[in-house]
């Protein structure tokens, strides 16, 4: 599944993932908001990103949720991304474009970004061991006369369901399992290859993802810091 769509001028931009009550990974199919905070190796704060359900639709077996984030930096700049979860049949579907750095994205605020993503795939019903479809995305920095000024494109490959294991955060304990990606960024004479731990709770979504360099050295971690569902809605 492949999706194309364009972000205009942002108040500036990122993205992650959840599950809901017939097994998925929304909290809730009504309303849920999930805060997470993103951190260096250092356990310095880098970023924070508050996601809150604004709409749901269904057609031709899909179940689609609309998403919007809010992503605020250790410099206090916050923008604004809306994206989509889909659910059919036991597989869920991330867009891939949450595998962007949002400290380079915010670095083009006011700037045109164009987004072509695959929908990453997430077994409802996992198995130790499985390997998981691969998936890519690409962001294209338009100039204001519409032509590309630079591109930055991310490969998720070898991904696998390593374990189930319990997570602790400051939102609660969860049983998760855990995905490893080996993730290649690559933008103009720039490439890198990193390595991604992910840990997903049925019914809450994603719990905590690590990144890692080539040669093991921690770079950053994020968790889930907050959740709150079915809340009043005025």
């Amino acid at each position: 599944m492949r999706i194309f769509y364009t972000i205009f001028i942002l108040l500036s931009f990122s993205l992650s993932s959840f599950g809901q009550r017939d097994n998925t990974y929304l909290p809730s199919k009504r309303n849920f908001r999930i805060k997470y905070v993103s951190y260096d190796s250092k356990d310095r704060r880098e970023y924070s990103e508050i996601w809150q359900l604004v709409g749901k639709s269904k057609s031709n077996g899909l179940i689609q949720y609309n998403i919007e984030s809010e992503i605020t930096t250790r410099k206090h700049n916050t923008f604004y991304q809306y994206f989509r979860l889909v659910t059919k049949d036991s597989i869920f579907f991330i867009g891939s474009e949450r595998y962007l750095d949002p400290k380079k994205l915010d670095s083009y605020q006011k700037m045109v970004i164009k987004i072509s993503s695959d929908s990453v795939a997430i077994p409802v019903r996992p198995r130790i061991g499985q390997m998981l479809p691969e998936a890519s995305c690409e962001a294209s920095i338009l100039r204001g006369t519409g032509s590309v000024l630079m591109s930055m494109n991310v490969l998720l490959i070898n991904r696998k369901i390593d374990a189930m294991e319990n997570i602790s955060t400051p939102a609660g304990n969860f049983n998760c399992f855990k995905i490893s990606t080996d993730k290649i960024t690559y933008g103009g004479i720039n490439k890198s290859k990193t390595k991604i731990f992910e840990w997903y709770a049925i019914n809450v979504g994603l719990v905590r993802v690590e990144e890692y360099q080539s040669n093991g050295k921690l770079i950053s971690y994020k968790v889930l810091e907050s959740l709150a569902e079915d809340f009043f809605l005025p």
